[in-house]
């Protein structure tokens, strides 16, 4: 089951017109599973799913190295860091499906677990 559609991934940003709906659908299709494992109240999932889908499909179209200063006179660039950007932290819509999922697991109140007394 999708969890969100391909036009309100769409409505994200301009940066996705230029993904097909095939490739949109399969980013979808793995968000939707990525958030069904998680468990999380029904009124998250498709938000949820977006964000995850927006991110899938932003690395697709975007390199690693991001331009972060350019000068025009004697042409230089300069990229950024990849080795500091990974995994959700690598785009704005990963940040914030990060965020969300630790809003979420705030919101579960403390973690349940054993202490166990070794004498």
């Amino acid at each position: 089951m999708l969890l969100t559609s391909i036009e309100r991934i769409r409505m994200l940003s301009d940066e996705f017109a230029s993904i097909s709906d095939e490739r949109l659908t399969m980013y979808i299709e793995d968000a939707s599973s990525e958030v069904s494992f998680l468990n999380a109240p029904e009124q998250y999932q498709e938000r949820l799913t977006r964000y995850l889908t927006a991110h899938l499909a932003s690395l697709s179209i975007t390199s690693q190295q991001t331009v972060i200063r350019e000068k025009v006179d004697v042409i230089e660039r300069q990229y950024s860091d990849p080795s500091k950007n990974f995994g959700l932290l690598a785009t704005k819509y990963g940040q914030e499906y990060q965020r969300m999922l630790e809003e979420l697991e705030e919101q579960s109140g403390p973690k349940k677990s054993i202490n166990l007394v070794v004498l």
